[in-house]
């Protein structure tokens, strides 16, 4: 069974997989023969929903999770997978539109492309993949599927009150309106908006609209991916060019059925564009599904060059001043207070600012200003709310502005986040007198200092198979959109989720300037291969491609160029191992083999590309450069692991950069200047050179671009650039270790509820109120862990609950996700899909955890990296009476990294 342990799990509800491929003859035969032996078998089941479009199989719900292994023994199924579930981010609302979506239009071609080529999207289609939208905006053409309309496609697939963990069978309808939400209207707006003060990149585009999510507040705000499945089925079956999915996150996998999906709409003909994910703080291999789909366009957010925020006016002895404030942290609860209104910087009863206590005294009418930090805005909230505030203020403890997403319906009063900056000087005046505040839903906008910069919260690359990612950039931080009608109509919102569109609308153009008669590929490398890497903060060395893919997106450039080059990346895997750097097999990240040719030396790699001629009657000529860019790691110098990747080499370092630290790349054949006639194309064999100076101890990552310098012989003498990025491993990619040291606390094995980890040959008791806890940290993602019971001999007891799990991916260091854990509580599993349970006997045993390290074979045991918990021995065993799918065997479901949030 395919258990992923990157993202929450729907209880008893399962993918089945047949063997045939998707739109084959033999699907029909297929999920007839599998429905016939599971009435022959005799097995409760009920089927969710029947795919054959893009996924040939089955979504199930199993009420007895041991009648698995039979399904899976069936001659019609391939493999099962546990559904998935993705969870929406919370909506954030603002008022009054602003032309803040008209600086990124400068900085990107966008603008450029509609005055001087009237380039609109017209005669496109573009799907939205989202929370729904509200199609009566008057910028979205007040309208549903009349003449004329933008909208003419779309269908809701859940209702107002679906959620996944609460309502598990949506009520759909063909009416995808979303007034609760908000998400998909701001997304849709990005795309296609057309009102008199701003525009969409692409506003006349036709628009199909497909809800995958319900309204806020019905549980915990998720989808399952049996319904999403069905969303992207509707998408393809409606003939759309473009389709946009802004959800996705955690260390996902290429092979996540998502995943699988998207590649399968890439292949029928459809630009699939995906967010990144918003995890960049949580370092390397954040990058997730969809996105990582083969031939999937997944972006990366760069910042916007102007903020259009909120206002808040604040009066006090000294004067008066105005600061902006975030959207609020719940979309249906507004920061307004037309009348001034008393702040206060109350002392919570456990002595601190940060609100994160109940508060001893009353503070009626009056707003809490509070610190960020040390508990969740909710609680922040909640607190302030037993006391009598009216509202709640909290100052960051960062100098940016930050948007809460912190939401409860226990909670209302409003919340917004100010700078520090903004909050201390409060927190100034306060000590001169009274301060109050007026609010009005007022904006302002203010040039963004970090504007044309990577979003800090922008994922990073690569996947766990060394493929990269992001592929490209676009702006996604401080984005002014529409937003439904009943929620303000406006409002700015960040993330990848607003980043995606802006490339979606992107892709529209290119085919609206080829007349559609461009394929998937050529749209996904005019894309690539014309954006701009950008330098890192305060240096002049491009940001890693596993940070920014090929650069920042422009669409002028992409429309105009007159070459391309087959691949637009280049993933080199690892480097120490000869006989695998440049292995043949190798497949680029567009789906395509790429023609290869094993490196002369342990430390490089020679690869293949064909540069394509567009010009019918002018010679182009060409020449190379490599740009070096920053080598990255998630391992310090003493070898301990840190969320923030460091970097080589360092920002602002006054140490001389060694030659031997970067990597090098030249054309190795042919003789150059290469010259290529029009209409023609040539294949050049490209050398890179890994950096012999870096440590493989640190476990580098390298990378850089290959610009191509481009010249015609035309009467203008047109010149163009296009960069080609590569991706590399210093040292041998398949020794990684997996598991973090147990240096660093983890793994261990422990009392439940206890942080201490058992000392050799404890005594311990197993019944329902004592039980064991595991406890390891994936460093690295992987496509198998094993999780058992081993004797003195080291031959397998059984499987622990939650015991045999596939394509995890890496923990994070946040609370929530930093490690992944089993329990030892009396039951073991004899077989790998845990659907074989017994009772364990007392006796002296070990834990035993295998992690696959990358690249290696499942079957391989020598592809493992092992560790050994120490000895312990079990008195006694009174095992709970539950079923083997009890929420404790789930539980590390609720540990390990999130992911499916809308970004």
């Amino acid at each position: 069974m395919k258990a992923p342990g990157s993202t929450s799990i729907q209880s008893g509800a399962y993918f089945v997989e047949f063997h045939g491929e998707p739109a084959s003859p033999e699907c029909d035969y297929e999920h007839e023969q599998f429905y016939q032996e599971v009435k022959a078998a005799g097995i409760n089941m009920r089927t969710r929903n029947a795919f054959k479009r893009l996924f040939n199989g089955v979504a199930i719900d199993l009420p007895n999770t041991r009648n698995l292994e039979q399904l899976e023994s069936m001659a019609t199924v391939r493999r099962t997978w546990p559904m998935q579930v993705r969870t929406r981010s919370v909506a954030i609302p603002s008022a009054n539109v602003s032309p803040n979506l008209m600086y990124a239009h400068q900085h990107t071609g966008v603008s450029k492309v509609h005055s001087e080529l009237g380039l609109t999207g017209q005669g496109i289609k573009v799907g939205v993949i989202d929370t729904g939208v509200d199609y009566m905006h008057p910028d979205l053409g007040a309208c549903w599927k009349t003449p004329g309309c933008p909208f003419q496609y779309g269908y809701d697939f859940v209702g107002d009150g679906y959620d996944s963990g609460t309502m598990p069978h949506p009520v759909p309808d063909p009416d995808p309106r979303d007034t609760c939400d908000g998400h998909g209207t701001h997304v849709t707006g990005i795309i296609a908006a057309h009102g008199s003060r701003f525009s969409g990149v692409a506003p006349n585009v036709t628009l199909g609209i497909y809800r995958i999510f319900g309204c806020p507040g019905n549980g915990t705000g998720q989808s399952a991916d049996d319904v999403i499945l069905k969303a992207m089925e509707a998408a393809h079956a409606d003939k759309m060019d473009v389709i946009n999915m802004s959800f996705g996150g955690g260390s996902g996998w290429s092979e996540d059925p998502l995943s699988v999906a998207a590649s399968r709409l890439v292949r029928d003909g459809i630009v699939m564009v995906a967010s990144a994910g918003n995890d960049g703080a949580n370092g390397l291999y954040t990058s997730g599904s969809p996105g990582l789909g083969v031939g999937v366009i997944n972006v990366a957010s760069f910042e916007n060059w102007m903020i259009t925020s909120l206002k808040i006016d604040i009066f006090g002895k000294n004067g008066n001043h105005s600061i902006v404030h975030s959207s609020p942290g719940n979309s249906k609860i507004r920061f307004v207070f037309d009348t001034p209104t008393q702040v206060v910087a109350p002392i919570d009863s456990s002595g601190s600012i940060n609100g994160c206590a109940p508060y001893t005294d009353r503070y009626d009418h009056q707003i809490l200003l509070v610190k960020r930090g040390n508990c969740t805005f909710v609680d922040k909230a909640a607190h302030a709310q037993d006391a009598g505030a009216v509202g709640i203020v909290v100052y960051n403890n960062e100098p940016d502005l930050m948007s809460p997403t912190s939401v409860s319906p226990n909670v209302t009063i409003p919340l917004v986040v100010i700078k520090s900056d903004d909050g201390q000087s409060i927190l100034s005046e306060l000590n001169f007198g009274p301060v109050t505040l007026t609010a009005t839903n007022g904006t302002v906008s203010t040039s963004n200092p970090a504007g044309g910069q990577i979003s800090k919260f922008s994922s990073w690359g690569p996947d766990p198979e060394l493929h990269q990612s992001p592929a490209v950039g676009a702006p996604g931080g401080h984005i002014f959109s529409t937003f439904p009608l009943d929620l303000g109509g406006y409002t700015s919102l960040s993330g990848t989720s607003m980043a995606s569109p802006y490339v979606a609308g992107m892709a529209a153009l290119i085919l609206q300037a080829r007349s559609k008669n461009a394929s998937v590929d050529e749209v996904r490398r005019l894309l690539l291969e014309s954006a701009h890497p950008k330098p890192n903060a305060n240096s002049t060395i491009p940001m890693s491609p596993l940070r920014q893919g090929s650069g920042l997106a422009d669409i002028w450039d992409s429309v105009s160029l007159m070459a391309t080059i087959d691949p637009p990346q280049l993933s080199l895997n690892y480097t120490e191992d000869r006989e695998s750097f440049g292995n043949p097999a190798d497949s680029g990240l567009d789906g395509t083999k790429q023609s290869l040719q094993r490196g002369t030396a342990s430390d490089e790699a020679i690869r293949r590309l064909t540069l394509f001629n567009h010009s019918p009657s002018s010679f182009m000529t060409c020449t190379m450069t490599n740009l070096a860019a920053s080598s990255v790691s998630s391992f310090m110098t003493n070898g301990s692991f840190a969320a923030t990747p460091r970097t080589w080499p360092e920002a602002g370092s006054a140490v001389a950069i060694a030659a031997d630290t970067q990597p090098r790349a030249f054309i190795e054949s042919p003789v150059l200047p290469i010259r290529v006639a029009p209409g023609a194309s040539q294949v050049v064999e490209v050398r890179i050179k890994a950096p012999s100076g870096l440590s493989a101890k640190d476990r580098w990552l390298f990378g850089g671009y290959l610009r191509f310098n481009l010249l015609w012989d035309d009467q203008s003498g047109t010149a163009q650039t296009l960069h080609v990025p590569y991706t590399g491993f210093v040292g041998d990619y398949t020794k990684l270790d997996v598991l973090s040291v147990p240096e660093e606390g983890l793994p261990f094995v422990g009392l439940k509820g206890s942080p201490d980890a058992l000392e050799d040959n404890v005594h311990v008791a197993i019944d329902s109120e004592h039980k064991l806890a595991v406890h390891y940290r994936l460093e690295h993602p992987t496509r198998v862990v094993k999780l058992r019971l081993v004797d003195d001999a080291n031959a397998t007891v059984g499987y622990l609950p939650y015991g045999y799990i596939e394509y995890l991916g890496r923990n994070y260091q946040s609370e929530r996700g930093r490690f992944s854990n089993s329990t030892i509580n009396g039951t073991l599993y004899q077989d790998a899909d845990l659907t074989r349970p017994f009772e364990t006997q007392p006796g002296a045993y070990r834990v035993r955890i295998d992690a696959l390290r990358p690249l290696r074979d499942p079957n391989d045991p020598e592809g493992y990296q092992i560790w050994h918990s120490p000895r312990f021995i079990i008195d006694s065993v009174s095992p709970p009476k539950a079923s083997p799918s009890n929420v404790e065997e789930a539980e590390s479901s609720d540990d390990v990294v999130r992911n499916g949030e809308l970004m």
